[in-house]
C-alpha cells in the first residue's frame, strides 16, 4: 500500500516539508503548517468523518 500525505484542515494533497529540522509541513492549498500529516488512507477517511460528525453537532446546539 502506497501512502500518501494530506493536509488534515483541507484534505489536499499539495503539501511539503516547510522545515525539515522541526518536521513542521505546509499546505500549498490553504496555507496550514504544522506537524500533523495524514499520511493513511483510511485515517483520511476517518478525519473527514470526524469532521462532518463536529460540523454537524455545531449546527445541532445552534438549533439551526
Amino acid at each position: 500500500m502506497v501512502k500518501t500525505r494530506t493536509c488534515p484542515a483541507c484534505n489536499s494533497k499539495k503539501y511539503k516539508l516547510f522545515i525539515p529540522d522541526s518536521g513542521t509541513w505546509k499546505c500549498e492549498n490553504c496555507g496550514y503548517q504544522g506537524s500533523i500529516v495524514v499520511e493513511d488512507g483510511n485515517l483520511e477517511k476517518q478525519v473527514k468523518e470526524a469532521k462532518k460528525m463536529a460540523k454537524l453537532q455545531r449546527k445541532l446546539i445552534r438549533g439551526s
